[in-house]
């Protein structure tokens, strides 16, 4: 006898399965975001409201027509406080997070129908790369298309945008979406606690091509740096609860070879170490988007290297350059800002107070200490003396510059192979006193040299640097700093 009293269903597709899957979830995270109090689906029983009792007709009708509602476009958009390609690749993280193996644009899934979306490739850390979509994404299992682009924000320039366009129905999802793609970017940004440039698409400095270990100053210049500069990003959490500012505005000067650009990179490398943002700011660089990057990838050391190479013929650089900074800072945002100078004498003394400049720390040349550190950083402990004289060797070196000093060491192997006739040789006291004297004309004809570059005073060297990044920008006034914000981008539509 024939017992079957239905068809049997047919078996869900890997696909079907799949698709419920991430509808269930989606709508689970979701729900606890968007209510809409038109219809609650809650309890095991259908409820309608008293003024529908017998009118049971009326109620039929207004489910048909919610129903219908429900599968109308709506347009969905989210404004996400992170560069662009930043948005672009927590978008492609949070696709894989939710939807697993299918991958953006697999045609085996067909998620994302038979034309895949664009891929941009992307700096993702110094050498890496990765492609990420871009452009329109069309997404089967919400009907939905999404739009990766960019917007343009008051405060923080250009950031990373997310439109949408899909049934009503799903809006609980497209939500829950937004909120994954949110978490990636804080969890997992690819600027933040990095080392990058200013550009209006920051780049990765690779931090890796200095060896602090052979990097060597003074024992006064080591002392400054830690407290003033180091000591900040090491122990921020220390400073934050005993309410030391994390804010520091920190002067290094020098002549050329004291290593102002090597403290820059140790300043990265701790900056990447401790979870800080590191922004490099050369000559030229847009400043405008410099700190609107600060404020995004918080907390951050803006770089301003080589300030007095800028020309201008105002004299307000300084004044206006700190007001900027302090409009960034009252925020309660935590930067710290390093500028260099070859030419201390061009800043002018008013801003020497503290509040203004927290910190001046003069580059200069090795003591008797940095010379000894300098000399076993660059000579194998089995090719030194080990009856060295250290004092003739201080004396010799003193007042040496580090670029000239580690040049003159070098030379020192170099006159001991000679000696030996190619033979790698013990350096002796003599060969390093013989080395700084040979090295001592060379110093004196740079001393003698005229400055390549221009006259101007450093406070109007800091103007141009304004100055440069105002042009293409409007100026709004805020209290008594300034809002700079590009009117072009760099980002491709």
């Amino acid at each position: 006898m024939d017992t079957t009293i239905g068809t049997k269903p047919e078996a869900k597709t890997e696909n079907q399965r799949l698709r419920e899957e991430i509808l269930a979830r989606l709508s689970e995270l979701g729900g606890q975001r968007v209510k809409d109090d038109a219809l609650i689906f809650e309890g095991t029983k259908f409820v309608l409201p008293a003024n529908m009792e017998g009118r049971v007709d009326d109620a039929i009708e207004y489910l048909e027509d919610w129903k219908e509602a429900q599968e109308e476009d709506y347009a969905y958009s989210r404004e996400f406080r992170y560069r662009p390609w930043d948005g672009a690749a927590a978008f492609d993280r949070a696709m894989k997070r939710l939807f697993g193996t299918t991958g953006l644009g697999a045609r085996t899934v067909s998620f994302f129908g038979s034309r895949p979306p664009e891929y941009r490739t992307i700096d993702v850390a110094h050498g890496q790369t990765t492609q990420v979509p871009w452009g329109k994404v069309a997404f089967k299992p919400l009907s939905a298309t999404f739009e990766l682009g960019v917007s343009m924000h008051d405060d923080f320039g250009l950031v990373f945008a997310l439109s949408v366009n899909a049934p009503k129905k799903y809006r609980t999802h497209i939500e829950a979406f937004f909120a994954v793609v949110e978490d990636e970017l804080t969890t997992g940004s690819i600027y933040k606690g990095r080392a990058i440039t200013a550009a209006d698409t920051p780049q990765f400095i690779n931090t890796s091509t200095v060896d602090p270990s052979r990097v060597v100053y003074s024992d006064d210049v080591m002392t400054q740096l830690n407290a003033n500069v180091w000591s900040v990003l090491r122990y921020a959490d220390t400073m934050r609860q005993i309410g030391l500012p994390l804010k520091r505005q920190v002067l290094l000067y020098g002549p050329y070879g004291t290593g102002k650009s090597l403290a820059g990179m140790l300043t990265a490398q701790e900056a990447e170490r401790h979870g800080w943002t590191y922004i490099q700011v050369r000559p030229g660089d847009d400043l405008g988007n410099a700190l609107r990057t600060a404020q995004i990838y918080a907390p951050a050391v803006v770089m301003f290297e080589d300030v007095d190479q800028i020309n201008t013929d105002s004299t307000q650089g300084v004044a206006q350059l700190l007001d900027i900074l302090d409009g960034v800072t009252n925020k309660g945002v935590e930067v710290m800002a390093l500028f260099t100078t070859n030419h201390e004498d061009r800043l002018h003394r008013g801003m020497m107070r503290p509040g203004r400049l927290d910190a001046v720390i003069e580059l200069a040349g090795l003591d008797a200490g940095g010379t000894k550190r300098l000399v076993e950083a660059v000579v194998p402990a089995h090719l030194r003396s080990t009856s060295m004289d250290w004092d003739a060797v201080a004396q010799a070196f003193d007042g040496l510059l580090p670029a000239f000093a580690k040049e003159a060491i070098d030379r020192a192997q170099r006159y001991a192979i000679a000696r030996s006739g190619g033979v790698p040789q013990v350096i002796e006291a003599r060969d390093l006193v013989d080395a700084a004297a040979g090295i001592r004309q060379q110093v004196k004809m740079m001393e003698d040299a005229p400055l390549a570059t221009n006259k101007d005073s450093l406070g109007a060297a800091l103007t141009r640097t304004v100055s440069s990044a105002l042009q293409g920008h409007h100026v709004d006034h805020f209290g008594d700093a300034l809002r700079i914000v590009p009117s072009t981008n760099g980002i491709p539509a």
